[in-house]
Order: structure tokens, then C-alpha cells, then sequence
């Protein structure tokens, strides 16, 4: 084997190996991003079919939490003598409405079912 041959077959073997190396880099840099939005959706999937099933237990205690929240807020109140900021009474508002209507969705869901069919 010719010195030239040698050198010519360690220039492609390094040509080889690094379009190898691109193609390998490649593939993980596209094929991570078109899996993962999959592999979350599915833990998402599982994680709300988990709250659905819980939906009997944990109704009750999120509306002790906001409960438990209004009673917190009123005796810092009282405690210090300052009114509650607009935000702090603007998001226990908004936990308080969100709060109603899940213990209200049993009586809703058929409702906006019927509505969404039409």
C-alpha cells in the first residue's frame, strides 16, 4: 500500500467519522424536541385522569385551603391594623370563585355539555 493510499484512507476514515458524529448529533437535536411534547402530554394525561379520580376528596379540601386563606388573611388584618393589599384580595377572590365552581361542576357539567352539542 502506497503512502498516498494510506493518507487517503485516513482522510476519509476521519470524513466518515465526523458525518457520523453530525448525523448523530442531529438526530438527537431533532428527534428530543418532537419526543418530548409527547412524553409530557402523556404524564399530563395521567396526572389529570389522577385528579379526576380524586375529584371527590380533594374538592372539599381545596375549599378548606381557601377557607383556612380567608381566616388567615382576616386575622393578619386584625393583628396589625392594615387592610389587605388589592392583590392578596384579588387572588383569595379569585380562589373563592374558583373554589365554588368546582363544588358547583357536578350540577354545571351536564349543562355546558348539552351546550357545547349544540
Amino acid at each position: 500500500m502506497s503512502e498516498a493510499s494510506a493518507s487517503g484512507n485516513k482522510a476519509a476514515s476521519a470524513v466518515a467519522m465526523t458525518a457520523s458524529s453530525a448525523a448523530l448529533a442531529c438526530g438527537v437535536c431533532c428527534v428530543v424536541p418532537l419526543a418530548l411534547p409527547a412524553a409530557i402530554l402523556g404524564s399530563v394525561g395521567g396526572i389529570l385522569a389522577w385528579f379526576a379520580n380524586a375529584y371527590r376528596w380533594l374538592t372539599p379540601v381545596a375549599i378548606l385551603a381557601v377557607a383556612v386563606g380567608w381566616f388567615w388573611v382576616g386575622y393578619q388584618a386584625y393583628r396589625t391594623g392594615h387592610r389587605p393589599g388589592w392583590q392578596t384580595l384579588g387572588i383569595m377572590g379569585f380562589a373563592t370563585i374558583m373554589g365554588c365552581l368546582a363544588w358547583l361542576w357536578p350540577r354545571i357539567e351536564p349543562v355546558a355539555i348539552g351546550f357545547l352539542r349544540g
